[in-house]
């Protein structure tokens, strides 16, 4: 059937992945059930471990299955690992057609009873579709050939070779019966007419072609290695040991504004605590005005017994003192909340320029998961948790400075007093600090398989339900999350071990205190107010003395999210954006086409070999060239070296003379009359069609409907509102057929001198 005719949904409707629309609708699925869906599931482990997805291995079955696939030759050229080599996230290394067969290899190991096959075939070259198709499906000691088969194709050409033929235009059933059937069928309605002289046309274009081409694969010239050693791709996540750097706390403090954030927040804390103490120290004045006259102020104020009149005068200035101390108290707390703001801001977005501009072999050997967790919890702890431990942290500060200033202006003997306390403090802390900041990181870095697995299994639900690998995943999670649990629970742990022990020291050393004050009374001759004020602070003292440090350590163990998020501002970036001002590019470039490949080497990392070695050819101005090549010829790699996604080793690209090397990425790919790629995997971003098509809003809405009507995703007549229509993240409510002509779309609108074309009408 037609794109969009509902040729996957009724293959969701058989694995119950669809909903039936009515009660009526029934689906009767006996066996088990293997399934290949349009867009492969790849797990981010070695080629055999997503073929056997869970099952043991059977050497005679997967080497069987490996040669079925025509994945022998691909596994060769993995290096000395083979069919343990990582693949990375959803395959990134593999190919379209390669990431399609080990799909397919999949589906073909677990020897199922029903073989649902969404259209896998259209990823893979002709003669590569033939062998699969012969040796997996239709031939004479075919895989499949006890199953049950259901086979999506836009491939014409292998209806005559199955048993049955079913074709849906617009939802509906339009035919079922065989080829024969299908040769003496007279359709009424023009759309079916139309999808069923496409089918006939197909196969008569092709029956001049030989059904064979050579076999790509030599099922004896090798074996697949039997090493259980794996070849890993993935980077390892760098971690810091041991306390946090002095660097680690300046950069916060300067995300957060700077010397001019340091200084104004000093002066707040500062005043904060003085009319703080200065409200306690006149509530001690005003207790020792009770029967007789104070000198305060510069002035005399009357007893309190003197009426209500001496009564207003304690109370204005009691109350002019504290609107000013709760004014302080305001502003110090919105300074530091606002700082703590403005750095986590700033540091997502030197984290996201960062990952931006980084080059895609970081994207190749980084973990989805890894990145996922900076912008998700290290953002989240600097925006929250760190701004949180850092304004408690001042107020502790501002505390343990005012108490020291009250007590020695008091009774400056007691500071000798309270040194072996601050001691004992410190030793405690500096115990806790051993483990609380190591901790504190590895939570951070365990959350990080935790969220790349979420991904992966949301990627690939159908498929783990229907292979009925449910389990398998459950328990790979359960262990990820035991992990970020047990250092959870550890550092939460280590945290109550400090909390405890300071509140247990502060309370005995409050008592010691307020016994030694009470007893020296006489010997101290302190007025009552005073020595209540004593009494008061010496208690806070040790009270926040443990809140400084306990919220230290907290501030500490945060500040590590600082660590991370800068680690991730550092990676290595492409090339500049801009073109140097010493090159002069003319804006109407490029006007005609000429690409011109001179002597291009390309190389994707050190210690690899050469994916493109000294290429030459020139496509002129207007022309269309056709590349062809087996998988890992190096097809792809035409494109990424057009497009700078990897910088070239050696040689010269230039279009219409100017040479791509010289210019700022924004010119290479930014140009709207420059250069656009229709990927073989359409990529959709927006939340309309218009969005999707038209991403910068630089066309009128009658072009952009224009281009719809071109690609036959809207018709003429249809209103301009058509343009609003909702898309769903990723396009999930199109087809991936309507999703590669939306891609057609977006590129007839900008009408760019060079096109390139990725496979682009496989889907």
């Amino acid at each position: 059937g037609p794109v969009a005719s509902g040729k996957s949904t009724l293959v969701g409707g058989i694995i119950h992945e669809v909903e039936p629309a009515t009660e009526e609708s029934k689906v009767v699925l006996n066996g088990s059930v293997a399934y290949v869906p349009q867009t492969p599931f790849i797990i981010n482990t070695t080629v055999r471990e997503n073929i056997l997805f869970g099952l043991p291995l059977n050497r005679e079955r997967y080497e069987k299955v490996l040669d079925s696939c025509c994945l022998r030759a691909d596994v060769e050229q993995l290096g000395a690992a083979q069919d343990l080599t990582e693949i990375g996230e959803r395959g990134v290394t593999l190919s379209g057609g390669q990431k399609q067969r080990v799909a397919l290899a999949r589906a073909a190991y677990a020897a199922p009873d029903v073989v649902l096959l969404d259209d896998p075939l259209s990823a893979l070259d002709s003669g590569t579709s033939k062998l699969v198709f012969e040796r997996l499906i239709k031939g004479r000691n075919a895989l499949f050939a006890d199953c049950a088969v259901v086979l999506v194709t836009h491939a014409s050409h292998f209806l005559n070779l199955v048993d049955q033929i079913l074709i849906v235009v617009d939802g509906h059933n339009k035919f079922y019966g065989n080829w024969n059937e299908l040769a003496s069928f007279h359709p009424l309605d023009e759309s079916t007419a139309r999808a069923i002289n496409h089918i006939r046309s197909s196969i008569q274009e092709d029956a001049d072609k030989d059904a064979r081409e050579e076999d790509p694969d030599d099922p004896e010239k090798s074996r697949t290695s039997e090493s259980t050693r794996t070849h890993k791709i993935m980077t390892v996540e760098e971690r810091e040991y041991g306390l946090s750097s002095l660097r680690t706390w300046l950069l916060w403090f300067d995300y957060a504004g700077g010397a001019w954030f340091l200084l104004i927040m000093f002066v707040f804390l500062a005043c904060d605590r003085f009319f703080y103490v200065a409200v306690e120290y006149w509530i001690a004045r005003w207790t020792d005005g009770a029967d007789e006259p104070i000198e305060a102020l510069g002035r005399t104020f009357a007893p309190q017994t003197d009426g209500f009149s001496a009564q207003y005068d304690y109370l204005r200035v009691f109350s002019t003192v504290v609107a000013i101390s709760v004014l302080f108290t305001n502003l110090r707390s919105e300074w530091v909340v606002t700082g703590g703001s403005r750095a986590a801001k700033k540091v997502h977005d030197a984290m996201l320029v960062s990952v931006l501009k980084a080059p895609m072999s970081y994207f190749e050997t980084t973990p989805l998961g890894r990145v996922l967790n900076r912008f998700t919890y290290d953002i989240e702890v600097v925006d929250i948790v760190l701004t949180e431990s850092m304004s408690i942290l001042m107020i502790a500060v501002s505390w343990f400075c005012a108490g020291v200033a009250v007590m020695s202006s008091i009774l400056p003997w007691m500071l000798l007093a309270l040194l072996p306390v601050v001691i004992i403090y410190l030793v405690v802390l500096l115990h806790y600090r051993k483990s609380g900041v190591d901790l504190q990181r590895l939570d951070a870095m365990s959350r990080s398989p935790v969220q790349a697995m979420v991904s992966e299994v949301l990627d690939g639900c159908s498929t783990i339900r229907i292979f009925e690998r449910q389990s398998i995943f459950v328990d790979r999670f359960r262990a990820a999350a035991d992990v970020n649990s047990s250092a959870m629970l550890s550092l939460i742990t280590a945290q109550r071990w400090l909390g405890v022990r300071i509140e247990s020291l502060g309370s005995l050393i409050s008592l010691v205190a307020t016994i030694l004050v009470v007893c020296l009374n006489d010997v101290l001759s302190l007025e009552p107010g005073i020595v209540g004020l004593l009494i008061i602070w010496s208690s806070n003292f040790t009270i926040t003395l443990g809140f400084l440090l306990d919220f230290f350590g907290e501030a500490e163990n945060a500040i590590t999210a600082i660590e991370r998020v800068d680690a991730m501002t550092t990676i290595p970036s492409e090339k500049s954006m801009k073109t140097d001002e010493s090159i002069v590019v003319e804006q109407q470039w490029p006007h005609a086409g000429q690409l011109e490949f001179d002597n291009v080497c390309l190389r994707y990392r050190d210690g690899l070999p050469l994916a493109l070695d000294n290429l030459n050819f020139t496509v002129p101005a207007g022309k269309t060239c056709g590349v062809v090549g087996r998988t890992g010829a190096g097809k792809s790699s035409l494109t990424v070296a057009l497009f700078r996604l990897v910088e070239i080793e050696s040689g010269r690209i230039l279009l219409d003379g100017v040479e791509l090397g010289s210019l700022g990425l924004a010119d290479v790919r930014g140009r709207s009359n420059g250069m656009t790629i229709i990927p073989q995997d359409p990529f959709l971003t927006g939340s309309t069609l218009r969005e999707c098509i038209d991403p910068f809003k630089e066309s009128p809405d009658e072009d952009v409907l224009e281009a719809l009507v071109a690609v036959r995703m809207a018709r003429a007549e249809e209103p301009i509102e058509k343009l609003n229509t909702r898309v769903e993240e990723g396009g999930s409510n199109y087809s991936v057929g309507e999703r590669q002509l939306l891609n057609l779309a977006r590129a007839l609108l900008s009408m760019p001198t060079v096109l390139v074309l990725d496979e682009a009408t496989a889907r």
